[in-house]
């Protein structure tokens, strides 16, 4: 066979399962499932083993694995493998899933008590070839370089690479048979094998080239160098103990007959249950692709004219949940346009209604206003798009991509088409039938009839996901948050978005031309402080500058070169002003093209203000992100920053207020750890950070600048970030030992915080998960892993979640409460955005003192009906612009 094509006959593919495990669980972050079961080793060996399947299409396939315990080659040599470091415990767990794995794949699988899973693949190898098949070994080891032959190659899956008899003499310069020599010789750290110690590679392909066995060469030693011959002499009986170490068995008592090695479709359900119970839902839906496979959920889809809807809709129970799927114009968000609803009963009878139909808004009016469960997935967007037809949900509604979050948080997506997987066993594309064979022309514009199937099995999927989601809210007890916060939170999200805030494009503009000169200056000194021009966007170019022509000292080697990146250019800063002015330049550089060239771009052209996209199911936390663009990270500090934050504007006649809790998280960190000292200095109305400072440097407050409450306050907000000593020296530019001295002053002052920190990581090892005030889950799988800096990580989370967890639920409770009271009272005050711990209302001047009192009240209340036992903080601020709005 050439090593370059796939084979031209009946094949038996050999996977060396026990080395893909290695590779699957070292090459993948820690991914777990909802139930903290660390699974990536289990995810990259089905990946790894469907592609094979799917691009190789193999007739025959085997996976070998080795078993516990020493083999035969450590009964020859106890040291063997001995330098190994021992399986993390979180992939030893893995490798029962994995077994499943293969049992659920149909394949055969292949282990003996005593051998490794080289020898079975050798022997199998062997015999098969003799039987007459093509045999492929799905591995990356290079000792099975040894079993190639016309009819044995290797495919190695990562590289995407075939290896054959002719990359072998190119990589080891001998034949098959002569790689157990080579490593005779020159040994095998990976396996404790010794060889030959002062023998390398070069020597032993050199050697085993000229004399063609390690007896010959033992032999022939006399004829040798010196030193080689002095090397050989002394370690001869230890060159032949590692040839045979390194020697695969190819003669096991193993039998070999093709049929029970055949490739047969699985059986769906146990595969299908497996990768349902890891969570592999991505997995699933390639397995299971539309229109095969599955219980599936079954409904008929009723095209409806006015009349007929009106029946539909009219005979749905008004006690009884119905769910619905919105047809949303692209671009959604403020600029989607409803075309179109789909309605589904519990009982499977679904109705499309399309928006240009004159009436049928109205009874939908109706429907959407009414007290039966409204179940859709994403009701934000749904929400955005019915505003335009002056429809509104009101509640009870219930969001499927909301409930999962809650359920689910660590996971990075929350599509219905998993949902649906994961709950009905149902893939989105294969349960739909029709009541019509063609659907009535008159009513679709020209794409509608497309959009009216896929809308209709949204909305008969939602309903059905209901009762399952809710159970499970309920025993995790978070049904009450989902109820009572998550979805009353929804249509003030998207009225912050409706609202949007005005952007004043002017200062950005000349904002714009002055870092332009800007930047040619600092490109002007980077020259000459270089002594040449070059492209400072170039690593490699401006690495060589640094390293080569100013041989400054490299700090970090990565697999292109020495490190340019802003860690090295920071510490390279303080002996040369070179890598200072690139920093200085990227900065600039990043502000110009991602707030002031890019945000004027994405203004409405219908509303002329930013509407940026709040997102309440990305976040582990519990906190809100935003995107489209990113307005929680408009820089808050450095004057070109502050300076973008002055083109965020009020229109004529308005102001902004800006309303932020002080100090929230040490607040919520000294209510949870119930320590007396720091619950005191809040009762007090003292600063937490000055507090801290006193207490780390041993002086009156009077003594205290503003450099050390910087420092203190880093300690403060590190300590609820669970930073380490070498972290808060990183951070702060000190020695370890002097961060270490800050932290140990800060827990002997606040002692009872040293044991909350220590209860919440013991309870969340044990349980698995943190849990907010509210009562929000988060699983922290981290904190079983057998690597250090997960459980470290893992740590870290543990102690944070809870704090910035209850801040988020909190922050969410004020907006809902504010909201509904500046409805009532003040309708043309308008919330705009959240960012974290703070709110900004665009307000017209002569409300703004009511506004203030009215903001600040149902603020500080929320803190009360939260149970905080310290009393909040808001500060206020009031502007023309963000910059002089904020406090």
């Amino acid at each position: 066979m050439p090593s370059h094509k796939t084979p031209s006959r009946l094949a038996l593919y050999l996977i060396d399962g026990s080395a893909y495990i290695y590779r699957a669980y070292f090459a993948l972050p820690p991914l777990s499932n909802s139930k903290g079961l660390q699974t990536n080793a289990v995810y990259g060996f089905a990946t790894m083993v469907m592609k094979i399947l799917r691009e190789h299409r193999p007739p025959f396939l085997a996976v070998a694995f080795d078993e516990r315990g020493p083999t035969v080659r450590h009964e020859t040599y106890a040291e063997y493998k001995a330098n190994r470091p021992e399986m993390p415990q979180d992939m030893q767990t893995q490798i029962p899933y994995i077994h499943r794995m293969v049992d659920a794949f149909g394949l055969r699988q292949i282990r003996a008590s005593g051998f490794e899973a080289d020898d079975l693949i050798g022997t199998v190898a062997t015999k098969a070839a003799a039987a007459g098949l093509d045999v492929v070994i799905v591995t990356g080891d290079k000792d099975m370089y040894q079993l190639l032959s016309p009819s044995v190659r290797i495919f190695d899956p990562v590289k995407e690479k075939w290896i054959g008899e002719e990359e072998c003499r190119a990589r080891f310069g001998v034949d098959p048979g002569r790689v157990p020599d080579v490593m005779g010789l020159m040994g095998d750290a990976i396996d404790n094998i010794p060889g030959v110690k002062g023998i390398g590679e070069k020597t032993a392909t050199k050697l085993i080239k000229q004399y063609g066995s390690v007896e010959e060469v033992l032999s022939h030693a006399g004829e040798l160098t010196p030193k080689l011959k002095a090397l050989l002499t002394e370690h001869a009986d230890q060159a032949r103990l590692s040839r045979q170490l390194a020697v695969i068995q190819t003669d096991l008592p193993l039998e070999f007959e093709r049929e029970g090695f055949e490739v047969k479709s699985p059986p769906a359900e146990p595969l299908a249950g497996l990768l349902r119970e890891l969570e592999f839902f991505s997995l699933l839906k390639t397995l299971q692709p539309a229109g095969e496979g599955g219980r599936g959920t079954t409904f008929q889809v009723q095209t409806l004219h006015a009349d007929e809807a009106e029946a539909f809709l009219g005979s749905l129970p008004a006690d009884r949940a119905v769910g619905l799927a919105p047809v949303i114009s692209t671009p959604g968000g403020v600029r989607g346009e409803l075309r179109g609803l789909a309605v589904a009963a519990e009982d499977g009878r679904v109705a499309y209604v399309p928006m240009h139909e004159g009436a049928l808004p109205n009874l939908l009016r109706r429907l959407l206003s009414g007290t039966r469960v409204k179940a859709l997935h994403d009701s934000k967007a749904a929400c955005l798009a019915m505003a335009g037809r002056e429809l509104a949900l009101a509640p009870p509604v219930f969001d499927t991509m909301i409930a999962d979050y809650l359920l689910n948080p660590n996971r990075r997506s929350h599509g219905l088409d998993a949902l649906a997987l994961e709950a009905l066993d149902h893939r989105l594309g294969m349960g739909r039938t029709s009541g019509e064979a063609e659907p009535p022309a008159d009513l679709f514009e020209p794409s509608a009839a497309a959009e009216a199937e896929p809308a209709a099995e949204c909305a008969a999927v939602v309903v059905r996901l209901v009762p399952s989601l809710r159970e499970r809210l309920a025993e995790q007890e978070m049904l009450k948050i989902f109820e009572t916060v998550e979805m009353p939170l929804v249509p003030v999200l998207a009225e912050i978005e409706r609202n949007g805030f005005a952007l004043d494009r002017v200062v950005l503009e000349e904002l714009a031309k002055e870092l332009e000169c800007e930047l040619d200056r600092i490109m002007d000194a980077i020259g000459r402080l270089a002594g040449e021009t070059f492209n400072i966007n170039s690593p490699k170019q401006l690495a060589s500058i640094l390293f080569d022509k100013l041989g400054l000292k490299p700090i970090r080697k990565t697999k292109t070169g020495f490190s340019t990146d802003e860690d090295t250019l920071t510490q390279l800063a303080l002996e040369h002003d070179l890598p200072a002015q690139i920093l200085n330049y990227r900065s600039l550089s990043k502000l110009k093209s991602t707030y002031v060239d890019a945000l004027p771009a994405l203004v409405n052209p219908e509303t002329g203000r930013l509407h940026t996209s709040l997102n309440q199911t990305v976040a582990a936390t519990g906190r809100l992100s935003s995107t489209e663009p990113n307005l929680q990270n408009i820089p808050v500090k450095g004057d070109y920053g502050l300076r973008i934050r002055e083109a965020f504007v009020a229109s004529s006649g308005q102001a902004l207020l800006c309303a932020d809790y002080s100090q929230i998280e040490p607040r919520i960190l000294a209510h949870l750890s119930r320590d007396k000292k720091l619950l005191k200095v809040f009762e007090q109305g003292e600063d937490i950070h000055t507090a801290t400072a006193v207490q780390i440097f041993n002086l009156i407050p009077e003594q205290i600048t503003r450099d050390m409450r910087r420092i203190a306050k880093t300690v403060v907000f590190g300590i609820i970030y669970g930073i380490s000593p070498y972290g808060l020296s990183q951070t702060l530019g000190i020695a370890q030992a002097e961060a270490k001295t800050y932290i140990d002053a800060y827990f002997e002052r606040y002692s009872g915080v040293k044991r909350f920190i220590d209860r919440t990581i013991e309870e969340a090892r044990e349980r698995g998960y943190t849990t907010t005030m509210l009562g929000r889950r988060r699983p922290i799988p981290e904190l079983k892993s057998g690597d250090q800096a997960q459980r470290g990580f893992g740590e870290r989370m543990a102690v944070n979640s809870p704090i910035q967890g209850s801040a988020a639920d909190l922050i969410k409770m004020a907006m809902i409460a504010v909201h509904d009271q500046l409805k009532d009272r003040l309708p043309r005050c308008k919330m705009i955005l959240q960012v974290h711990d703070e709110l900004i209302f665009e307000v017209p001047r002569a409300e703004v003192d009511e506004a203030k009192r009215l903001v600040q009240r149902e603020m500080e209340q929320a803190g009360v009906r939260l149970g905080i036992s310290v009393p909040l903080r808001v500060e206020m601020g009031v502007g023309p612009n963000w910059r002089a709005a904020h406090p």
